[in-house]
């Protein structure tokens, strides 16, 4: 476990030790997404930051408090139901014609449905979508700009290192699917497609290395643990939502929960700390070694010479890939993962979803 005095001890050093940061937030305005940025303008130096939220009205009061605490920094609000993949492209296309560069992606977008499949008009289901292939389209539309930028991070928050078995032969589970199903797929799926970029990332910083000795962009899957969120009272009649509220949250959940600051606190040090680096193919267990350009080096291990990286998902250290949980330790990925891995799934999930998102879009052109 990092401990909250090393994670806090870190952020301080945010505003000298990464100055500018240029931030994409999908799914900003509440929540985990809410309460990281709310730590990131605390912490930073005139943060350029992008928020993706379905309301800007709602979303006002939020970014006011944020333009008090960081008055040198830039809040820009994007309004977009992300999914539906069109409105993805264009909000990417929005952020791709101002900058050139981005430090972080950051994606918290999602819901929960009692319902069966429930198909957006791009033949995508509506929350599979929101958990798994809206977050794929950011990363695939965006990964010019992080691969110029230093450090670069990639973080979706929703149950790394939970990988389970999946239909293989129903990716899309356009024929087998239910809540379980849709859970496990888009858990499992973002695991997958988070290795094969790590990967193929580090290949290409390999192969063309920059004079500044960035290492390559990091992907990391983390499971959040229980954070207070509106999750419930955004995706159910009000009754169900009063029940989670006022019964079920403060009786059976909340003694297992996380601080909302503190989640706040720590994935803001994933997104910054040296301990997550993007792969290169070194296998070392600390980056002293290693210009320090990747991140805060904030000793986690009690050596202030070094800094450990932390299990990438294929048991080595600093691999790129993380699936961490809410403490910010990695793991290995599991015994599904394995199997996976023996049998190209990582590239064949990945292909399969670019197909995918391929296929919507050019529904939209048709439309």
């Amino acid at each position: 476990m990092v401990s909250l005095i090393t994670v806090r001890a870190s952020n301080q050093r945010l505003k000298t030790a990464i100055p500018g940061i240029t931030a994409l937030f999908v799914g900003g305005t509440t929540g985990i997404g809410q309460s990281t940025l709310r730590q990131l303008a605390i912490h930073s130096e005139k943060p350029n930051v992008y928020i993706i939220g379905r309301n800007k009205e709602k979303a006002s009061p939020f970014l006011a408090e944020l333009g008090k605490l960081n008055p040198g920094g830039s809040f820009q609000f994007i309004e977009a139901d992300v999914s539906l993949i069109r409105n993805v492209d264009r909000a990417c296309e929005m952020i791709k014609n101002k900058e050139d560069r981005l430090n972080m992606l950051f994606m918290t977008p999602g819901g929960i449905s009692l319902s069966g499949r429930r198909e957006t008009t791009e033949g995508i289901d509506q929350i599979f979508a929101l958990r798994y292939y809206s977050r794929m389209r950011f990363i695939q539309n965006l990964l010019p700009l992080l691969s110029t930028a230093t450090p670069a991070r990639v973080v979706s928050i929703f149950g790394g290192g939970f990988e389970s078995s999946i239909n293989t032969s129903d990716l899309d589970l356009k024929h087998n699917f239910s809540i379980l199903n849709c859970a496990k797929h888009a858990i499992t799926m973002t695991s997958l497609s988070m290795e094969h970029l790590a990967s193929t990332t580090a290949s290409q910083q390999q192969q063309q290395p920059t004079n500044d000795g960035h290492l390559a962009v990091s992907f990391m899957h983390i499971y959040p643990s229980l954070v207070r969120s509106n999750i419930y009272t955004n995706s159910f009649p009000a009754p169900i939502a009063a029940f989670y509220n006022y019964v079920l949250w403060p009786t059976m959940m909340w003694p297992f929960s996380v601080d909302a600051q503190e989640s706040g606190e720590r994935h803001l040090f994933h997104l910054t700390s040296a301990c997550y680096p993007g792969g290169n193919g070194d296998s070392s267990d600390t980056i002293a070694s290693k210009q320090q350009n990747d991140g805060i080096s904030v000793s986690v291990s009690g050596d202030p010479s070094a800094v450990e990286m932390a299990i990438g998902s294929n048991g080595k250290r600093g691999s790129g890939s993380y699936f961490l949980n809410w403490k910010g330790d990695g793991k290995p990925g599991s015994k599904f993962m394995q199997k996976y891995r023996e049998e190209g799934m990582p590239e064949i999930v990945w292909r399969h979803t670019v197909n995918l998102l391929d296929e919507a879009a050019s529904r939209n052109i048709i439309q």
